[in-house]
């Protein structure tokens, strides 16, 4: 089954999807660019439960594995990754069921930026968040980008070499 691409830029055609592509080849997983479908922020009062959030989710639960796409803004992940990771809150509470077909599914992390390393800490948030929801994590992948071109060319060999690993994991 193909893995569903989660891309979370500001920029749809940036270095991150760049990088998303070098992992997953055309045709070989479903890209959504969630920064332009428009989800709303968490409430809890659930005033953005009409918003593309849970139409996206619906599309989604149909993977086994999700792949995260974001940049490294500020030493951490993007506002639209951020923002998807809160709403899966909805998930605990308006959509309970949907929220158990979570367990046993997959997540990886992508993430393009122009620092030479993560910063410590980086893949803990998802880490942690899939321990809780009961998901598997996959790791994260990293590429150093300059002037919309990586660095080392090892990382375009990584990705894809990541991206093998992530497709040659069994479906459930």
């Amino acid at each position: 089954m193909r893995p569903a691409i989660l891309l979370a830029s500001s920029r749809p055609d940036g270095n991150t999807r760049a990088l998303a592509e070098l992992a997953f080849p055309q045709n070989s997983a479903d890209f959504e660019d969630i920064a332009g479908i428009g989800i709303g922020y968490y409430s809890y009062t659930h005033a953005n439960e009409a918003d593309a959030f849970y139409p996206l989710v619906q599309r989604l639960l149909a993977h086994d594995t999700w792949v995260l796409a974001t940049p490294l803004y500020w030493y951490s992940m993007s506002a639209q990754a951020k923002t998807f990771i809160d709403r899966l809150s909805d998930l605990l509470s308006l959509h309970k069921d949907d929220g158990r077909r979570l367990r046993g599914k997959s997540l990886a992390v992508i993430c393009a930026g122009t620092d030479p390393r993560l910063p410590p800490g980086f893949s803990e948030p998802f880490q942690l968040t899939c321990t809780y929801l009961g998901m598997n994590f996959l790791g994260v992948h990293y590429g150093q980008f300059e002037n919309r071109t990586l660095v080392h060319e090892s990382d375009g060999r990584s990705a894809a070499e990541f991206g093998l690993s992530v497709l040659a994991r069994p479906s459930l």
